[in-house]
């Protein structure tokens, strides 16, 4: 006890992550690890509260935890902080998945209590293990240097004190102590990729390196100095070579000529404008070519000119939605001009193109409504099982960014999108054979 006591302290100290008289609000799911955490700042005359939030996502083993939480906060006459969520009505209301729906609500409503309350920072509890996980995650997923170095000990008013623990080390710290805690029946489950590495991955590495934590966590240390020195001599080349323009940025192609190494150093200068490595490459291939080749990302335009490369930002439409009625037989949005006619019989046999969908009328919910793509936009492009993201689907199409911006969608009363208009509709909303009513919407572009 004293032995984690003090490693858990010296930890506080080098890291700064707060000072002794701080008051820090412990972010406690019930489980071990928060638990741990919980009872080492107790033992450590630390001046803290309890948060525990509700997702609503295992049915009465939510309940569970949370009185199990709030008595724990009782029993050490403590501050406790409680909220329930509609996790799975705001993850569809915003299209993200409920993982990061819970992640979202959680860390928000952490901020609006750390605020109200007064206190200096929120302390959740992952370990080296954890750290470990995010680094793999990052690596499958491709990552660059950011991805390498795992979890930050202090960020955005979010410390991590618990990073010096492996998750071995705290499971010996909770039975040694015989501290209660719960047990989260999801952590069995291998549905979720963390898991996944968690329970089939990182055992069969650790039968090679049994102290693989361990070894991860001095390896994330170098990378997190790497990242840094990195960030530096980039910072220091940006100044160097970016120069500002009346319309954005420019830099001469001599001095992308002399980078070394160019497509590492090409790529951190250009990342704030959202350009990716596959760009990158493609710019640098370009650089001896004629003049003239263009480049977007999700915010920015590059112009490759005789002597520079220009950087514009990206200006998005600003156009209101268009609130479309079941009355509306004709009617215009931006530069496209569309039409609305309900089939009084139905086809023997449909004849469409990408510029016509037909739609079962019982499924809409009017008024509808026409605006542009937004981030975070999905749909289940017809003929399809799974939905996709509007971006990959624009990707796929060979459609850039410019174009992308200008292209309106329509979207049902319910907030279901029916049709990418003039490339693809929604599945969800094609003629069955069970269908009785069906509308033809139909677009000219400009």
């Amino acid at each position: 006890m004293l032995s984690a006591q003090k490693q858990l302290q010296e930890f506080i100290k080098s890291n700064a992550l707060f000072k002794p008289t701080d008051k820090i609000l412990l972010a406690v799911s019930g489980g071990k690890d928060s638990v741990a955490m919980v009872h080492l700042f107790r033992s450590l005359g630390f001046s803290f509260g309890i948060a525990h939030c509700n997702f609503n996502l295992r049915g009465q083993e939510t309940i569970r935890d949370q009185e199990f939480v709030r008595s724990l906060a009782k029993a050490l006459k403590t501050d406790f902080h409680l909220k329930s969520f509609d996790t799975q009505k705001f993850a569809e209301k915003n299209k993200i998945s409920t993982q990061m729906a819970a992640r979202d609500l959680r860390y928000a409503y952490f901020e609006e209590i750390r605020k109200g309350f007064d206190y200096k920072k929120i302390a959740v509890a992952q370990h080296q293990n954890d750290a470990m996980e995010t680094v793999l995650l990052n690596l499958i997923r491709g990552t660059g240097i950011a991805g390498l170095h795992g979890i930050k000990a202090d960020r955005n008013n979010i410390i991590r004190p618990m990073l010096c623990f492996t998750a071995d080390d705290i499971l010996k710290l909770v039975k040694e102590n015989d501290w209660a805690f719960v047990e989260d029946s999801s952590n069995a489950s291998n549905k979720y990729i963390r898991n996944k590495i968690r329970m089939d991955i990182i055992p069969e590495m650790e039968k090679i390196n049994p102290s693989l934590a361990k070894t991860f966590d001095h390896h994330l240390k170098y990378f997190s100095d790497l990242e840094a020195f990195l960030n530096s001599e980039v910072a220091k080349i940006k100044a160097d070579i970016l120069i500002k323009n009346d319309r954005g940025y420019q830099i001469e192609r001599k001095a992308i000529q002399n980078l070394k190494p160019q497509k590492l150093l090409l790529y951190e200068v250009l990342k704030d404008f959202s350009f990716n490595e596959t760009s990158i490459t493609d710019l640098i291939n370009a650089l001896n070519g004629i003049p003239g080749k263009q480049f977007f990302s999700d915010t920015h335009h590059i112009i490759l000119d005789r002597e520079n490369i220009i950087i514009h930002k990206i200006e998005n439409k600003h156009l209101s939605d268009l609130a479309v009625f079941e009355s509306d037989l004709t009617f215009q949005f931006d530069n496209y001009r569309f039409k609305q006619n309900k089939l009084t019989a139905f086809p023997s046999s449909f004849t469409s193109n990408e510029n016509t969908i037909f739609v079962d009328q019982s499924l809409l919910v009017y008024p509808l409504k026409l605006r542009f793509w937004q981030q975070g936009d999905v749909f289940k492009p017809f003929g399809m099982k799974g939905v996709k993201k509007i971006s990959d689907f624009f990707i796929n199409q060979k459609v850039n960014v410019k174009q992308k911006a200008s292209i309106p969608i329509l979207i049902n009363g319910d907030g279901k999108i029916i049709w990418v208009c003039g490339l693809r509709g929604d599945d969800r909303f094609k003629v069955r054979s069970n269908t009785k009513k069906i509308i033809i919407f139909e677009v000219e572009k400009p």
